[in-house]
């Protein structure tokens, strides 16, 4: 196992716990965002992380998202996972993404977040922020 792959591991095991002081250490001063406008949209900077990741883990909120899988490819590390949404009158129950997370010098370069629905869930995420 690569030192990308148990980084990507450790962080989604320390923002489960509501820790992203670990993701910010890791990402790369210029790292790119990448995901659906209504998500935020394409993005440079540690910001467009920390506008959006922190929504996933907040207590209370009835959003959750869960890594199932990760997949090492070269300097990619590739997350499959569900999202949990246990929010009153919510019509759905699950949603899946697919984070793709890319290294360079050791650090995150991009990250591209990919919903099976970004609009809907961006609802879901808009009411609860």
């Amino acid at each position: 196992m690569t030192l990308a792959l148990l980084t990507i591991r450790d962080l989604y095991a320390s923002m489960e716990q509501g820790n992203i002081g670990k993701l910010v250490i890791a990402l790369d001063d210029g790292v790119w965002v990448y995901t659906a406008q209504c998500m935020g949209g394409n993005r440079r900077g540690r910001e467009g992380i920390l506008q959006q990741v922190p929504a996933f883990y907040r207590p209370g909120t009835g959003i959750k998202k869960n890594a199932d899988h990760f997949v090492e490819q070269g300097s990619m590390i590739i997350v499959l996972g569900n999202i949990q949404i246990t929010v009153p009158g919510a019509s759905i129950g699950s949603m899946t993404f697919v984070d793709v997370w890319r290294f360079e010098n050791g650090n995150i370069s991009s990250v591209n977040f990919y919903y099976r629905d970004p609009e809907e869930l961006y609802v879901y995420l808009e009411h609860f922020s």
